[in-house]
């Protein structure tokens, strides 16, 4: 039955998208939902409709080629999502603070404005969990300019706290907006899971994006952030 589900969102439908298309959309499904170890390449195909086994291997050489592309997409489509929010700030023009970029990180993890069923989130979880190395090796090749631009920005505004503090606390707030928007995703893809993450179904993330600022604002304690 799940299976059955994932076909049809992978577009098996008539007038499909494209094998490579689907074989994408597929695993994009599959690693969200069941995460990239838990994946198999004979996953991909029966949920993409493919009975060719070798058509996974054609058009990406491999399912690591086939996550690498996956990586790269979904960077583009965050980093395209964070320079628009980000113009858009800059247009309407005023002081700004640390919220305000804050929230242009929040705001931008929902694709649910662009998804039907929302893999972004839990797509990206999976990738920095199992394939670290990769992200690592992508950001080389691809600069994620606005996001950089982004946190370059609240660090001008903190610029009375330790780098090596506040370059962790950046760190950390990555990761906690991604652990939480993955578990968000996950929480409104079935409707037979308890809901882990009570975020409320419209656009107002506002407790989300204090707890985010208080995160990085919080009074520094300890002043070793290897300790």
């Amino acid at each position: 039955m799940q299976l059955a589900s994932q076909r049809r969102r992978a577009g098996t439908n008539p007038g499909a998208p494209s094998t490579r298309d689907r074989l994408k959309a597929a695993a994009r499904s599959l690693f969200a939902e069941r995460g990239i170890e838990g994946t198999t390449v004979r996953d991909i195909l029966t949920v993409a409709g493919e009975k060719n086994g070798a058509s996974l291997n054609y058009y990406f050489r491999s399912k690591d080629e086939l996550i690498r592309e996956l990586t790269v997409d979904v960077f583009r489509l965050m980093d395209d999502r964070w320079s628009a929010r980000l113009a858009e700030l800059d247009q309407r023009g005023g002081v700004r603070d640390i919220r305000d970029y804050v929230r242009i990180l929040v705001i931008s993890s929902d694709t649910s404005d662009i998804e039907e069923e929302p893999t972004t989130a839990r797509l990206s979880e999976a990738i920095t969990h199992h394939r670290y190395h990769l992200v690592r090796e992508i950001l080389k090749e691809h600069k994620l300019n606005a996001y950089d631009q982004i946190l370059g920005r609240i660090a001008d505004l903190m610029n009375d706290m330790p780098r090596p503090i506040l370059r962790q606390r950046l760190l950390l707030l990555t990761r906690y907006l991604s652990s939480v928007f993955a578990l968000y995703e996950a929480s409104r893809a079935s409707n037979a899971q308890p809901r882990s993450v009570q975020l409320p179904a419209s656009a107002d993330f506002g407790n989300l994006i204090d707890t985010a600022v208080g995160m990085l604002t919080a009074p520094v304690v300890d002043g070793n952030p290897e300790g």
